[in-house]
């Protein structure tokens, strides 16, 4: 948009001039008598003479001087009051129109007298609307065609006029509006009048108009094809100079006075390349620099980093860098080497994945009734590789290279937090059930009374796995030790149950139930077990076992394989038939899963083996040491797909168990050939007094922890 100032203009100078520029008419003859004058009155003698004026005695103040001096005073201190006087009725009239126009103030023929803002922008409008009307006839050797005013965005700037109409008399200066208030009201103040144009739309227009017959001019180009550099060299064009006639039309549309058919026009020119062969040449020379090995690193430990956190490096080559460069004009018109930022950001990608802290989500705190969250642990922010800003410094780097800069031995990685993703409660409230089961058990002495599956369901409860997290069960559940809450359990040894003969013995149920909820969910399975033999509480081939001895460790881990955090519910039930629930909450995930049971297969039948006489219990007193189980193979195969049907997880897990073969224990000792044991005051064989309650052969002991090989010829220890 092109306008005059908006100050108004010197007026003409009228029929009536200013005061001070009044003429004087010219004095009269003076009489006989002696004359006063202004400046002699009190003495007459001191009128015209004839003769030489005496003059007065040096350093004497002559009377005269003493009259002109107090003259000027009065009529000093007379202005003074004069000019105060003024100010204050320009005042006052300023401020009787503080929000409309000054009277006298005019845009050309618009009188905008005591109009406010809204008032002379619709006045300006009506007056000067035939401004957007007409058209331009542009000729050019390609032809003749025609724009119109509106096409160009012609028209009166009226908010610019009625702004610059409301500034006169407004500006806070006293002495300033005063003037021009007496200046507007004497004589009138004219603002111009302010045309706008649309110099894009205008351009667009012409090159409508002329620019389908132009050759356009061909840059020179550098590219980078294969770590090769090649140059193309530039070539000129021909067509109509479209920003000539642009010029040449704005400047007469911005003229008011412009008629309402204008004529325009252009020849053929020849149209110079923006990039000429010595630019693209240099471009070269300067990528050539570019073209050196890069150490990235990340060397500062973070605070509260891990203590397993160590400095990092990542070398990118010189080829790397080579097949990254292209050429291309920068902002500022020159035409320079670049590494394409889509590829070094996806490099950078690559190894932001592999260096990460990832942050600890905070534990969700449950009310009595495990069904709404009530409150947050503390969380703790990562620390990642800032993607965008190393993309930045990266390519900053090379570009001074390009310019003369110096090779540096490494260029360190620009690191940012990551926070938590829930934050407060709400985020939890939102979340829905992605996988669940229940499984359930006998408290006795295989699983410490129930408390090696309580202790474990109480301490995952709240947790919170973060998107690509991995969650081991054995880190989940703590310390497996009595300090924690955990008791002695069941544990198979050399093939045999052994009730009480491991710590945290029976946590075996709390890990199926994991295993099962997190397959149910569709997670990605890193690491499950089978146990020795199969325990029919559990689904066919569902079962997962657990298990450490300080060298060798088995555990279930999964991986949190979406974009949203995992949090974990799970509590146990009390009775003599209890229950461990594991739920996994996250958002909508809306993956399907197809799981079915396992089929057994290679079934090795168990017997019941012959009593076996123990001294360690009372003569005549029995005790089950071992229900008998068949052995069997069997897969389960889980197919897990996402809401676009393409899967996204297929596994098969393969579990073979051993043949256990039931074992009765009796105190005593054996009878002679073909005769009977030996009497015994404590009850029969029958009556099975074991130290803890026995549960009946359809429901095995509970399995407390793991099994280490799927295989039953191989001796372990395995927490069931």
């Amino acid at each position: 948009m092109t306008s005059d100032s908006f100050e108004p203009k010197e007026q003409s100078k009228g029929s009536v001039p200013p005061a001070s520029r009044q003429p004087i008419a010219a004095p009269k003859a003076p009489p006989a008598e002696p004359h006063y004058n202004a400046y002699d009155y009190a003495e007459p003698e001191r009128g015209y003479h004839a003769g030489p004026v005496q003059p007065e005695p040096a350093g004497v103040a002559s009377p005269r001087d003493l009259r002109l001096v107090g003259f000027l005073v009065a009529f000093a201190v007379g202005a003074v009051a004069t000019l105060a006087v003024f100010a204050a009725l320009a005042s006052g009239v300023a401020g009787s129109y503080s929000n409309r126009i000054l009277p006298g103030v005019h845009v050309g023929s618009a009188d905008l007298s005591g109009l406010n803002r809204d008032q002379a922008i619709a006045k300006l409008q009506a007056t000067f609307d035939g401004l957007g009307h007409g058209e331009v006839t542009v000729t050019t050797p390609v032809g003749v065609a025609t724009i119109t005013y509106q096409q160009a965005g012609r028209g009166p700037d009226v908010e610019a006029m009625a702004d610059a109409a409301m500034s006169v008399g407004h500006s806070g200066s006293p002495i300033g509006d005063a003037s021009n208030v007496l200046h507007s009201a004497l004589f009138g103040t004219n603002i111009p009048v302010v045309i706008q144009v649309n110099p894009a739309a205008l351009a667009q227009r012409i090159h409508d108009v002329v620019g389908t017959s132009s050759v356009a001019p061909q840059d020179a180009q550098a590219t980078a094809k294969s770590g090769t550099f090649t140059f193309v060299p530039s070539a000129p064009g021909r067509g109509v100079d479209e920003k000539a006639i642009g010029a040449l039309i704005i400047s007469q549309l911005t003229d008011a006075n412009a008629p309402a058919d204008l004529q325009a026009g252009g020849a053929f020119v020849t149209l110079t390349p923006q990039v000429t062969d010595t630019a693209a040449q240099d471009a070269i020379a300067r990528a050539q620099k570019m073209i050196v090995n890069v150490n990235l690193t990340w060397k500062t430990a973070p605070a509260g980093a891990p203590t397993t956190w160590k400095a990092q490096t990542w070398t990118i080559t010189a080829a790397q860098i080579r097949n990254w460069i292209v050429f291309g004009r920068r902002d500022d018109g020159t035409y320079a080497p670049a590494v394409d930022p889509a590829q070094v950001g996806s490099y950078i990608a690559g190894i932001t994945a592999k260096a990460v802290i990832p942050p600890t989500e905070p534990n969700v705190i449950w009310d009595p009734t495990h069904t709404k969250p009530i409150g947050l642990t503390p969380g703790k922010d990562g620390m990642g590789v800032d993607l965008d800003a190393t993309t930045t410094a990266l390519s900053a780097y090379l570009d001074s290279l390009a310019t003369g800069g110096s090779v540096g031995p490494n260029l360190e990685v620009t690191t940012a937090p990551i926070h938590p993703q829930i934050a407060d409660v709400s985020t939890v409230a939102g979340m829905v059930m992605i996988g669940s089961k229940t499984i359930y058990f006998f408290p006795g002495e295989s699983n410490g009374f129930g408390a090696n599956i309580r202790v474990p369901a109480k301490n995952l409860n709240g947790q919170v796995i973060g998107p690509g997290q991995p969650f081991s069960f054995l880190q989940a559940v703590g310390p497996i030790d009595q300090a924690h809450g955990f008791a002695m359990g069941g544990v198979i040894l050399h093939g045999q149950s052994d009730h009480t003969g491991a710590i945290g013995g029976g946590i075996c149920s709390a890990s199926t139930t994991m295993f099962d909820a997190a397959a149910l969910a569709g997670l990605q399975i890193d690491e499950r077990h089978a146990h020795f033999y199969y325990i029919s509480r559990y689904p066919v081939g569902k079962d997962a076992t657990v298990y450490s001895n300080g060298t060798t460790t088995w555990d279930l881990r999964w991986t949190n394989d979406t974009p949203y955090p995992i949090v974990i519910r799970s509590w146990a039930t009390y009775g003599s038939q209890s229950s461990i629930t594991i739920q996994l909450w996250s958002m909508p995930l809306n993956r399907k899963v197809n799981w079915p049971d396992g089929v057994k297969t290679d079934i090795v039948k168990a017997t019941s083996d012959p009593v076996r006489y123990v001294k360690t219990l009372k003569p005549g007193v029995t005790y089950i040491a071992e229900y008998p189980d068949d052995g069997f193979k069997t897969s389960t195969s889980r197919t897990v797909t996402d809401s676009n049907g393409t899967v996204v997880h297929h596994d098969t897990w393969l579990s073979v168990y051993g043949a256990v073969n039931g074992q009765i224990q009796m105190g005593g000792t054996p009878a002679p050939s073909g005769g009977t044991p030996s009497p015994s005051p404590s009850p029969s064989p029958s009556h099975t007094p074991a130290p803890a309650p026995t549960p009946t052969p359809s429901a095995p002991p509970p399995a407390p922890t793991p099994a280490p090989t799927p295989t039953p010829t191989r001796r372990r220890k395995v927490l069931i």
